[in-house]
């Protein structure tokens, strides 16, 4: 006699919005994109710049931008992103100033986003700046988190940056997209001996190993 498998279902779940994502993190299916910036200026009076692709799409969603000039005298170096897409949040400071600033996080801390900071549209965010008139800083920063979001989505980037030296850097080496992502899998717990590997998948090859015969099996 001729035995059939009762169907089962597949239910694929995205990052939950109440997930609590850590600097440097990744979720359960994620991909850590790198990006290998390094950008160095010593001329001055010069500007360089690398995109960023930052949701996967194949196409350019920011710009990371380092600025010399002479901060002997008045100019100034800064580092900064610029936006190409304008439903992307930066968690910033809302404090009065001459332009806003993220939230750096260390390594393993939560990317929450209270006390003096909010999520906020962007089109250019200043990372830190050094000399001129109105110095508001930071001048470095050694391998630190910024956070951003699109919906409940969020990611983060890691940068690192030297703007007081005779020649100034600015790095990207990698960040966390905005990409959908796997995080678990829904098995009919009344399938006895029918096993499902690996899972989640994350793009690899579906194995069925079943002590049953099998008739089909629908997804």
């Amino acid at each position: 006699m001729k035995t059939s498998l009762l169907p089962f279902t597949l239910v694929v779940l995205c990052n939950p919005a109440s997930a609590q994502l850590t600097a440097g993190g990744v979720p359960p299916g994620g991909t850590v994109l790198q990006a290998n910036i390094n950008l160095s200026l010593s001329t001055p009076n010069t500007t360089d710049s690398a995109s960023l692709e930052m949701d996967c799409d194949d196409s350019m969603d920011a710009w990371a931008v380092l600025h010399r000039d002479m901060p002997e005298v008045d100019g100034t170096n800064w580092a900064a992103l610029h936006f190409v897409d304008d439903d992307i949040e930066m968690c910033v400071d809302l404090l009065a100033g001459f332009s806003q600033r993220p939230k750096y996080h260390l390594f393993g801390e939560p990317l929450d986003c209270g006390a003096n900071f909010s999520w906020q549209p962007v089109s250019e965010l200043f990372l830190g700046d050094y000399g001129g008139f109105v110095m508001t800083g930071p001048a470095s920063i050694d391998s630190q988190y910024v956070a951003y979001r699109r919906g409940d989505q969020v990611g983060w980037i890691k940068l690192s940056f030297q703007l007081d030296q005779s020649t100034i850097t600015l790095q990207v080496p990698e960040l966390l997209p905005l990409c959908p992502v796997t995080v678990g899998i829904e098995e009919r717990a009344d399938l006895e001996g029918f096993t499902l590997f690996p899972n989640p998948g994350n793009g690899a090859v579906i194995h069925v190993a079943s002590m049953l015969p099998l008739d089909k099996v629908e997804v």
